[in-house]
């Protein structure tokens, strides 16, 4: 599948993006059915907007702090500004239904059983070996002292491709989107896996 936007998926792109600062993202229904996954991605443009615009609300970490506590209050902040951007935030708007069911098929199709099981395994934050609970809520912190999960590189590759301010990750048989830099959950897909 061709990821690349054409210019046409890039006015839409630019139309959500300005549409999200003031709250909402709001594509045709018809650009949604046309293609799930440049919808998906132009609502992850959106949100990675929204996201540079919160950083650019809060005091920068000096690139040579590695001071884990100055590193959680910066992270805290950022997602603090990124929440108050986005209040009313809620499952489903990037990871919306169309996409959900095209990304389903993505994963169905690229994890056999014993992907399964190892994802769904030691290092997923909702296995037995894990003792810290992490809040499936859009705008929720993902926990600092919760393991992040590995994802397989040919499910990866499979993936729509993200830009590095969020990433996928497994968390028990949901899919979630984080913020990397903010450390939260940005949208959860619920029995994914």
């Amino acid at each position: 599948m061709n990821k690349t936007f054409t210019s046409l998926g890039w006015v839409r792109c630019v139309a959500v993006i300005a549409l999200f600062g003031i709250g909402s993202i709001v594509l045709t229904a018809s650009t949604a059915a046309q293609d799930p996954l440049k919808d998906f991605q132009a609502r992850i443009l959106a949100y990675v907007a929204l996201n540079k615009k919160a950083n650019g609300t809060v005091p920068s970490v000096p690139k040579n702090v590695t001071d884990p506590t100055i590193i959680a209050q910066h992270e805290q902040q950022l997602a603090g500004a990124i929440r108050a951007l986005r209040p009313n935030a809620k499952q489903g708007e990037i990871f919306t239904p169309a996409a959900q069911k095209t990304i389903a098929g993505i994963i169905k199709t690229r994890l056999d059983s014993n992907a399964r099981t190892t994802i769904l395994g030691e290092g997923n934050p909702k296995s037995s070996e894990s003792s810290t609970p992490i809040n499936l809520a859009v705008n929720a912190t993902y926990p600092p002292s919760a393991s992040v999960s590995t994802m397989p590189p040919s499910l990866l590759m499979a993936l729509p491709t993200l830009p590095p301010e969020v990433e996928f990750r497994f968390v028990g048989h949901s899919l979630i989107l984080r913020d990397v830099k903010a450390n939260m959950i940005v949208d959860v897909m619920p029995n994914a896996i």
